[in-house]
């Protein structure tokens, strides 16, 4: 999966936490058969539940791109693709990583 967060190459200790874009910490998860840098075990977790939450609107399989824009606060604007397709959607988590907006952009 190729992630970009505001702009930047994500997902790896180089280039930043997958979530968020932080290069501090090290903590690493597989999803998707992908081992992902992230700064802390709550920007995993939020990614996690984001990807088990486009998969289950859009029935995809898989998540071919993802650009992430924004941050916590704001929330984030996002564009997953899988093939030739495009999902846009906003959301925005509660204190402990679960998802408490989340919005289709149409």
């Amino acid at each position: 999966m190729k992630i970009e967060v505001n702009g930047n190459r994500a997902g790896d200790k180089d280039s930043g936490c997958a979530l968020c874009g932080a290069t501090w910490g090290n903590y690493y998860e597989e999803i998707d058969g992908e081992k992902l840098f992230f700064c802390c075990e709550m920007c995993a977790t939020g990614f996690k539940n984001m990807i088990k939450e486009v998969k289950y609107r859009t029935g995809w399989k898989a998540i071919d791109n993802l650009s992430i824009e924004g941050n916590y606060y704001r929330g984030r604007t996002c564009v997953a693709e899988n093939e030739e397709k495009r999902y846009k959607f906003y959301l925005k988590f509660d204190d402990n990583a679960k998802i408490a907006t989340f919005e289709q952009i149409e």
